[in-house]
């Protein structure tokens, strides 16, 4: 959680004085043509000021507000999305999260949050993260940073089932290497992407994929794939990016990612 010092408080605060008295000097000894003009400037510096506070002060108040006094929660990440904005070389990603609160009730809400460009898996759809609820707003969803993150696959836990991984592992890729060989090649779209809590030969994360397969010359169809993701290429299997899949064509639930 980024915090504010005393030091940037006093900054900021000497900042704004600074404006404020500035300007009242100018609207003192300006003639009418000097007052426009420094309307003009109090507005552009006001909404200046104002989109500021949105977009950065804002959210940082809040959170830290909330880390004290919201409700605690579990919520699932349903996807990531980047934000654009960078605090400190770490980027601000978007969280479309399933919440579940106190009482068990589920809902969708979205929160931001920063993200260590040392780790840039920290959040990944699948994942349960704990959050706090603001208690007057339910809407109102902050990362717990005091909480712990949960994988949402059952080889994620502390020790993992190294036989079990392996086995697993082995079978997803001798079937899908099948339905490579001698499956249709089509395109699809990614509908839902799930980390399954493992990451393989380094940060290649194991995942599975819910898509539309879109043959050329038949109906489209739903379908699910467990597979490794390069690291370097989650980014384009993210829900609504179009990949090309090889699926059975006489049993359409067998799909599997032609490159990855």
């Amino acid at each position: 959680m980024f915090k504010m010092n005393a030091g940037a408080w006093i900054g900021l605060a000497g900042a704004i004085i600074g404006i404020v008295v500035a300007i009242a000097a100018v609207l003192m000894t300006a003639d009418s043509s000097g007052l426009y003009i420094t309307l003009g400037t109090l507005i552009i510096i006001g909404g200046m000021i104002f989109l500021f506070y949105k977009l950065f002060f804002g959210p940082i108040l809040n959170a830290n507000r909330l880390q004290k006094t919201g409700l605690p929660g579990t919520a699932t990440i349903l996807e990531v999305k980047d934000t654009g904005v960078t605090i400190n070389n770490n980027p601000q990603v978007k969280l479309k999260l399933e919440v579940k609160n106190s009482l068990g009730q589920k809902y969708t809400t979205d929160c931001r949050v920063l993200v260590s460009r040392i780790n840039p898996n920290a959040f990944l759809p699948g994942m349960e993260i704990p959050v706090k609820i603001d208690p007057k707003n339910e809407m109102n969803v902050v990362f717990d940073v005091s909480g712990k993150v949960r994988n949402a696959h059952p080889f994620a836990d502390t020790q993992v089932n190294t036989v079990a991984l392996t086995a697993e592992l082995e079978q997803m890729q001798k079937e899908n290497d099948a339905i490579k060989l001698s499956g249709k090649t089509a395109r699809a779209i990614i509908k839902k992407f799930t980390w399954l809590g493992i990451n393989v030969n380094g940060n290649n994360p194991y995942v599975e994929l819910e898509i539309e397969v879109l043959p050329e010359n038949s109906a489209s169809f739903g379908g699910k794939t467990k597979g490794v993701i390069a690291e370097t290429s989650v980014n384009r299997f993210q829900p609504g990016c179009e990949i090309t899949v090889k699926y059975d064509y006489y049993d359409n639930s067998k799909i599997a990612v032609e490159h990855s």
